[in-house]
């Protein structure tokens, strides 16, 4: 019995007007439900008011589609891939890890709102909506965000010295302003579907990632660690937690494989989605020389790329530069709307972001604990002491992770965790440690089978505290 042959595989071209007809089709559903929009782009004003317009424009790109290439079809290309998307070991094993856990944290912090209440003795700061569920997002830093999506970029000489939103970073607003055209400009949930969505892409990488190299009950045990971490009910929320943690593994899982493109654009859109973004230039650097310093005595052994000449270590390490590059990008805008470049990172002094130093950090925290005892210090300063046992269960790490993983993933952990301790000390710490997934990596690779459950229940708990903590106001940011 013949089959008839497969179809072939769709051109470039194909592929090109098969997007653009589906972003036609989202615009047409968007503006059927919500009116339409206006808006200013870096190409100029975007107004679709009609429905008419994208609809007829995707009709038009759907018949020269299929003109020049019948088969397959846009629907039966997008079904087939979404099967296959559906039936990948890694959408399997991530998927219902990242549901779970990302729909709980919300449902914790409504019923936090609803058992324990807000902070008495502070009023709300600021709230969205008067529906409970549908405000909470409306918490701590969200609110920068929104103001960068929604009036861009403002400074004030007269005021340098207070809060002013320069000091984020423009990738993961941008985003919330441009999506939210098509939700109907609602940007704080725009911002929480990113985070989801970008948090399932870095879950799916990061255990291809741990598959290659650690094998498969290691890469579902890391998966499940990262995603039921304590500080990880960031990944829930309209914060850049979700979308940096997926530029930075996405940087490093492309650099291994010697894809260098793809390693160059996360890289870049690492420096431009958080202030410690071009930290990542020194961990990819590491990772770009390995072919010619092979890190021979580790456990773990990456695939590495063919030896290499110069030129080849040369465009490695200008893949490397990618994170700075993205943050000189943003200096260089910083510079022409305030006049010096790095107005960004002195702003973050009104966050109380000083150099202090290590030895002053350390004396600070031993001389509270001395003088009052660890009971009275966790006690009274419980925030303080979540965010120092983050500190030191990531640090803890450093020299496992350095004999397994090697030297690059070792640096990631030091540089993203000392550099804010020297310039904040505990501010913001847990957030800092939860992007840290070389720390995930070595769990799951050395934690035994017997032991998983409980490490996954207690992280769960301590990660419902957390949540509960931050939708309630209380100071966990």
């Amino acid at each position: 019995m013949s089959y008839p042959p497969p179809p072939p595989p769709a051109s470039t071209l194909s592929r090109v007007l098969d997007v653009i007809t589906v972003v036609c089709l989202l615009i047409a559903i968007t503006v059927w439900f919500t009116g339409g929009f206006r808006e200013w782009t870096p190409f100029g004003l975007l107004s679709v008011r009609s429905v008419v317009r994208p609809l007829v424009i995707a009709l038009v790109l759907i018949a020269i589609r299929h003109w020049r290439q019948p088969r397959p079809t846009i629907v039966s290309r997008y079904v087939d891939r979404a099967r296959a998307f559906w039936r990948a070991p890694e959408t399997r094993a991530v998927f219902p890890v990242w549901i779970s856990t990302r729909a709980a944290v919300l449902l914790v912090g409504f019923l936090a709102i609803g058992l324990f209440g807000y902070r008495p003795d502070v009023p709300v700061p600021w709230r969205v909506h008067q529906n409970e569920i549908a405000n909470l997002p409306a918490r701590w830093d969200t609110g920068w965000y929104m103001d960068v999506a929604i009036n861009g970029y403002q400074w004030s000489r007269a005021h340098s010295t207070r809060q002013q939103n320069i000091a984020f970073f423009p990738v993961y607003p941008m985003l919330m302003r441009y999506g939210s055209l098509l939700f109907g400009r609602d940007t704080m949930w725009t911002g929480v579907a990113i985070s989801w969505v970008a948090f399932f892409a870095a879950l799916v990488y990061l255990f291809r990632l741990a598959r290659q190299r650690l094998g498969d009950e290691a890469a579902i045990t890391s998966v499940g660690l990262i995603a039921c971490y304590p500080f990880a009910f960031f990944f829930s929320t309209a914060y850049t937690e979700a979308l940096f943690l997926l530029t930075i593994v996405a940087a490093c899982y492309h650099l291994e494989r010697d894809e260098l493109w793809r390693a160059s654009l996360w890289g870049l859109a690492a420096g431009l989605s958080r202030p410690n973004g071009c930290l990542l230039s020194i961990v990819l650097a590491l990772i770009a020389i390995r072919p010619v310093w092979p890190d021979t005595k580790r456990l773990w052994q990456p695939a590495l790329p063919p030896p290499v000449g110069w030129s080849r270590l040369a465009r490695r390490m200008a893949v490397a530069s990618a994170p700075g590059v993205g943050m000189l990008i943003y200096s260089t805008y910083i510079w022409q709307l305030t006049g010096h470049p790095l107005q960004w990172a002195l702003q973050n002094a009104a966050w109380g972001r000083v150099y202090a130093g290590l030895d002053v950090f350390a004396a600070q925290q031993a001389q509270l604990i001395s003088e009052n005892g660890l009971y009275t210090y966790a006690a009274t300063r419980t925030v303080d002491t979540l965010q120092l046992a983050a500190l030191l269960f990531v640090l803890a790490t450093v020299w496992p992770v350095y004999r397994r993983l090697g030297l690059a993933y070792a640096a990631m952990i030091v540089v993203n965790v000392l550099l804010p301790v020297m310039m904040g000390g505990l501010l913001s710490i847990g957030r800092v440690t939860s992007v840290l997934f070389p720390t995930f990596l070595w769990l799951g690779a050395v934690i035994p089978p017997s032991h998983r459950a409980a490490w996954l229940g207690v992280f769960a708990m301590l990660q419902a505290i957390c949540a509960a903590l931050f939708f309630t106001w209380r100071p966990l940011y």
